[in-house]
């Protein structure tokens, strides 16, 4: 046992998951959005801090001088933390008739700006996607050069009541069904379908390796009977192959992901602790602003979330799944 954990802790630092750093499924262009004055638009901010409002209102400054009617700030992460997170996200943002989207990216050497549509399909970003690109040392300096180019492209203005605060969005949750701070019992006999990985734009690893990965520690370590899936796969076509749960994971840093899943957080914490229970048994603190990952349960025909008894979000993947399971093993001992 105690080699087969040595292996699994040597994957879970094989894997990368979603990178940040830059966004190679935009296509750069230097042609402004042109609806930019007269639509609304979002902002993602994707700051080097979990307190990104001051960058929000320098940003927000010069886009109520441009025109550009930015109506609610959010953080990147929390837009890319999961399949839940991004529904729950594009349908309170496109719900309000927000057509642009506006990604504020902090770099080493300073501040970029991307601009584009938000996709009319479903979810945010599409491999391809063409989005106005403008970056500059600090973010007062990249506003200037927006607006002078703004006001050299002849866009007309529409946009006239735009207020002068940023609405930033740091405190919303993804959870809108009840949710379950326990394993639901039935899991010992309802069978559990477990949505394998597919290539994406949002994920950086190597989707064969990581299905090996994810079937070979179900397999080892979940005591009940589960099923992998096709990612794509509905409720209903899920509750018709036998299963009726779905395991389900989200990432982001520990701060934001607490918030999404509906925990209390009091503003002096600044370590998280996850318990791993079991004859594995082990306790792990993380930064709050470190990046983690937390898996939970959806019972498919009533939606309820089963988030389990203890916090035990791992740094990969694999380590959370593995915290997940043992937990569930301990609650409900066969």
């Amino acid at each position: 046992m105690r080699n087969c954990i040595f292996s699994l802790l040597f994957l879970f630092m094989c894997f990368r998951g979603i990178s940040q750093d830059d966004f190679p499924f935009l296509t750069k262009t230097d042609q402004l959005p042109k609806d930019l004055l007269s639509k609304r638009a979002v902002v993602f901010m994707n700051i080097n801090s979990l307190n990104w409002e001051k960058e929000a209102q320098i940003i927000h400054n010069n886009f109520v001088e441009i025109g550009v009617d930015a109506v609610a700030y959010y953080s990147l992460s929390d837009i890319m933390s999961g399949e839940d997170a991004t529904k729950a996200f594009y349908s309170d943002i496109t719900d309000r008739s927000i057509e642009n989207m506006l990604i504020v990216h902090q770099m080493d050497s300073g501040f970029a700006l991307y601009a584009t549509k938000i996709p009319e399909e479903g979810g945010f970003f599409q491999n391809g996607m063409k989005a106005f690109y403008l970056q500059d040392k600090t973010l007062k300096e990249l506003g200037s050069q927006l607006r002078t180019l703004v006001n050299k492209s002849g866009l007309e203005r529409e946009n006239f009541l735009i207020i002068d605060v940023p609405e930033t969005f740091k405190k919303t949750r993804v959870i809108k069904s009840r949710r379950v701070e326990n394993f639901n019992p039935d899991i010992r006999i309802d069978k559990l379908a477990v949505p394998k990985f597919t290539e994406s734009i949002m994920l950086d690893m190597d989707v064969d390796q990581a299905n090996m990965a994810l079937d070979s520690i179900m397999e080892n370590y979940y005591p009940f009977e589960y099923g992998l899936v096709e990612p794509g796969m509905t409720a209903e076509e899920m509750i018709s192959q036998g299963y009726l749960m779905v395991l389900k994971k989200l990432q982001n840093n520990g701060e934001s992901l607490r918030r999404m899943l509906g925990y209390d957080l009091s503003e002096e914490e600044t370590i998280l602790i996850s318990i791993r229970k079991g004859p594995n048994e082990e306790v792990m603190k993380y930064r709050i602003d470190q990046q983690v990952h937390k898996y939970y349960v959806q019972q498919l025909y009533t939606k309820d979330i089963y988030l389990g008894e203890e916090w035990d979000a791992g740094q990969s993947w694999q380590e959370a799944l593995f915290n997940h399971i043992e937990n569930l093993k301990a609650k409900l001992k066969r």
